[in-house]
């Protein structure tokens, strides 16, 4: 997402995106997934679980990878 310029924004910014792909991925599609006979979500929550997932993508697509 950012030039790793070892400072400690570049990591947190790191960090964080790590932990919120992690979170989403746990938190929101497994459950789904994992949660047979789970009642369907209100369309509010579907919405928010979306964004959720939304400002992921535009992060991966905005991110560089850094060949070692």
């Amino acid at each position: 997402m950012m030039a790793d310029d070892s400072s400690d924004t570049f990591r947190s910014v790191d960090r964080g995106a790590m932990s919120f792909a992690e979170g989403c991925f746990t938190g929101i599609r497994n459950s789904d997934i994992h949660g047979d006979g789970l009642p369907e979500l209100p369309v509010r929550e579907a919405l928010e679980q979306l964004a959720a997932f939304s400002v992921l993508a535009r992060w991966v697509d905005g991110a560089a990878l850094d060949a070692p």
